[in-house]
């Protein structure tokens, strides 16, 4: 019963604090999570597939809220993966923000990428996006670099990074899933995508 009462109160406490996270890019999302990919396209000439899993909200699943003296709190976990033209898929972890109290439509939101498998992207990189909600599109583009920088135009990662490689990169991320985005990058690897 004790379990219960604590789970439910949890529940309370996050949907009070981000009722947006119920209805995630216009859709009902009970699960607080919602998953969608997108093509990215980079000032190098690089395109990429990216999928994201966001599960909204300040309380992480096994460890307890997602805040921390350094960074404060943050209302976006989940995962990401990216794939290139070399057929590589990398999965990373992400964090962000959705700067909204009721609904994403028109919110600001952040997308931080770190860490990486099966390849690592360096320590202490992290690929920044942010961008805006319309309706079930969110639109994201990274201006600091920090994609170019971390990934080549074939979509390998980088083990160093220099003002060569400077220059930005976009994505529109729609409802997805994670079999929609391997088939998109089978495409993009054999060279059928738009």
């Amino acid at each position: 019963m004790l379990i219960v009462l604590v789970v439910g109160c949890l529940f309370v406490v996050e949907v009070g604090l981000t009722p947006w996270d119920l209805h995630i890019g216009g859709r009902f999302t009970p699960t607080l999570t919602w998953d969608g990919y997108g093509t990215v396209q980079a000032s190098n000439g690089g395109r990429y597939v990216l999928f994201t899993h966001l599960q909204g909200g300040l309380v992480r699943s096994g460890s307890g809220f997602a805040c921390d003296s350094f960074s404060g709190c943050d209302t976006l976990q989940g995962s990401a993966r990216l794939c290139g033209r070399d057929g590589v898929t990398e999965t990373f972890q992400l964090r962000g923000d959705v700067h909204s109290w009721w609904s994403t439509d028109g919110a600001r939101t952040s997308v931080d990428l770190t860490g990486g498998t099966p390849r690592s992207l360096g320590d202490g990189w992290v690929v920044a996006f942010s961008g805006t909600w319309h309706g079930p599109a969110l639109v994201l583009s990274d201006h600091d670099n920090s994609f170019t920088e971390a990934f080549t135009p074939r979509g390998a990662i980088r083990g160093v990074t220099s003002t060569a490689d400077a220059g930005t990169a976009a994505v529109t991320l729609r409802y997805g899933s994670s079999v929609a985005f391997a088939r998109a990058c089978q495409a993009l690897a054999a060279g059928k995508s738009g």
